[in-house]
């Protein structure tokens, strides 16, 4: 045994995301979910992906 075998998957953790720059799969679906209930641009806007969660 490694000591791997327990640790947890970082792809879940949104921390490992944002370090490398992304947002994490679950931010952007809240963010599609907003922009559908909402009378916006389609288009998505600078602040999108800038704005920190």
């Amino acid at each position: 045994m490694t000591g791997h075998e327990h640790a947890e998957d970082p792809r879940t953790q949104a921390v490992e995301w944002h370090r490398r720059g992304m947002s994490h799969p679950d931010e952007i679906a809240a963010m599609v979910l907003r922009r559908v209930g909402e009378d916006v641009p389609r288009e998505p806007t600078y602040g999108d992906f800038f704005v920190a969660p």
